[in-house]
C-alpha cells in the first residue's frame, strides 16, 4: 500500500493552508468580506486558467465565513434557477418555480443570513454571463434594485468583465496566475506527505510531476498525476512510485501519443524514439550522448545506418511533435550545460511495444 489517506489527493479536497494564495485571500477579505459585514455590497470577478486555485481559495475562505455560499453555474440553465436553489439552502424553499426576481430577493432578505450580509460565489459562470444577461444584471445590481445586502463573486477561467457592459455596475477584477514549477512542487510535496506512505514518492518523482505540470501551470493537474501514479504503483504491487507510473498517469489524463501520431514517423525516427524509450525504462531523463550509443545498437538490430547528424534532426522533430520533451541542465562545472530528454505522455514500456510493432511492419 502506498496511499494511506486518499483525501488530500482528491480534487474536491480543501487544504488547511492555501499555498501561494495569501495575497488573493487578503484581497477578497478586504475588498468584499469585511465590507459585507458593514452592509456594503461588492461584486468581484476572480479569473484564471484551470488549476490555479480559484475554487479552492473560495472554499478555503468558506471555512471561516458562514455567510459565503458557493454554487456551480454549470448545474443551472439560468440565474433564476440558481437563486431558487440558494433560497433552499438559506432555509427559504420556494413553493413554485419561475418566481420573479422581486419575490426571490424578498425571500432572501427575510432569511436569517441577510442581516450580516450574504456573499454568493458562482463558479463556472461564463455561460450564464453570455446566455442570461438579464439575470446577471439583476444579480449584480441587486443592492440598488432590491435593497439587499448581497455581494457576488464570479469565478471563471476567462475574464467575464469582457462580456459586461457599464450598466452592470462596478466589478473588482482579481486574476489568478499560473503556478510556477517550484510552487507546484511545494503543493504536491505537502499533499504527498499527507497522503502517502513515507519514502514511497521520492523528491525526484515529485520534481518530475512538477516539470510536466508546469507546462500548464496547474496544481490540479499535478495532484491528479500524483494520485493516479500512486494507484498505478499499488496496482503493480510496488512500494514506490516510478517515473513510468507518472507517464502512465499522463496517458490517462491527457492521452497525447497515439497510433496516428507515431504513424507520422519514419523508420529512422522510430528507432531513435525506441532508443530513448529503452534508456528511460529505469530513469526519468536521458541525454543525447546516451541516445547516440543506444541508437547505434538499435541501428544494427534493424539493419539501417543512422548518422549522428541525423539523430540531432530526429530529436528536434520528436520535440516539435511533442512526443519527447527536453530541458537544459547546468551541472555547475566544466562539463557545462546538458540537454536532458524525457517522455512524459505515455509509459515508455507501452510506447516501446507500439514502436516495435510499427517497425516490424515497415
Amino acid at each position: 500500500m502506498i496511499v494511506i489517506n486518499p483525501d488530500p489527493l482528491d480534487l474536491s479536497y480543501v487544504p488547511d493552508r492555501m499555498f501561494f494564495r495569501d495575497d488573493h485571500i487578503k484581497a477578497i477579505t478586504s475588498a468584499l468580506i469585511q465590507p459585507s459585514k458593514s452592509k456594503i455590497s461588492t461584486n468581484m470577478v476572480i479569473y484564471g486558467p484551470s488549476g490555479t486555485g480559484k475554487t479552492s481559495t473560495i472554499k478555503f475562505i468558506m471555512k471561516s465565513t458562514p455567510s459565503l455560499i458557493y454554487e456551480n453555474a454549470a448545474s443551472y440553465q439560468n440565474v433564476r434557477q440558481l437563486l431558487e436553489h440558494v433560497l433552499l439552502r438559506l432555509g427559504r424553499p420556494t413553493a413554485y418555480k419561475g418566481m420573479s426576481y422581486n419575490d426571490i430577493f424578498y425571500l432572501m432578505k427575510s432569511s436569517s443570513y441577510a442581516s450580516n450580509g450574504i456573499i454568493l460565489a458562482i463558479d463556472e459562470a461564463s455561460g450564464l454571463i453570455r446566455n442570461d444577461r438579464d439575470g446577471i444584471y439583476n444579480l449584480l445590481r441587486s443592492k440598488e434594485i432590491y435593497n439587499i445586502n448581497l455581494s457576488i463573486i464570479i469565478i471563471s477561467m476567462e475574464n467575464p468583465v469582457l462580456y459586461l457592459e457599464r450598466r452592470y455596475g462596478t466589478v473588482i477584477e482579481l486574476p489568478f496566475n499560473k503556478y510556477t514549477k517550484p510552487e507546484i512542487l511545494d503543493i504536491i510535496r505537502d499533499r504527498s506527505v499527507k497522503s502517502l506512505v513515507p519514502g514511497s514518492c521520492s523528491i525526484e518523482i515529485l520534481d518530475f510531476i512538477s516539470e510536466i505540470s508546469s507546462k500548464f501551470g496547474s496544481a490540479r493537474y499535478a495532484i491528479e498525476l500524483l494520485q493516479k501514479a500512486a494507484y498505478m504503483a499499488e496496482y503493480r504491487s510496488s512500494t514506490i512510485i516510478s517515473a513510468d507510473d507518472v507517464r502512465f498517469a499522463v496517458s490517462i489524463i491527457n492521452p497525447y501519443i497515439t497510433e496516428s501520431r507515431l504513424s507520422m514517423l519514419g523508420k529512422k525516427d522510430l528507432i531513435v524514439l525506441l532508443s530513448i524509450c529503452n534508456l528511460l525504462e529505469k530513469s526519468q531523463f536521458t541525454n543525447i550522448e546516451r541516445i547516440k550509443k543506444e541508437t547505434a545498437v538499435n541501428s544494427e538490430i534493424y539493419n539501417i545506418k543512422i548518422g549522428k547528424s541525423i539523430i540531432y534532426s530526429i530529436i528536434k522533430k520528436l520535440e516539435e511533435l511533442d512526443i519527447i520533451s527536453s530541458r537544459l541542465v547546468s551541472h555547475g562545472n566544466k562539463s557545462g550545460v546538458v540537454k536532458n530528454i524525457t517522455v512524459t505522455d505515455a509509459p515508455v514500456s507501452m510506447l516501446s511495444k507500439k514502436i516495435e510493432d510499427l517497425l516490424s511492419r515497415i
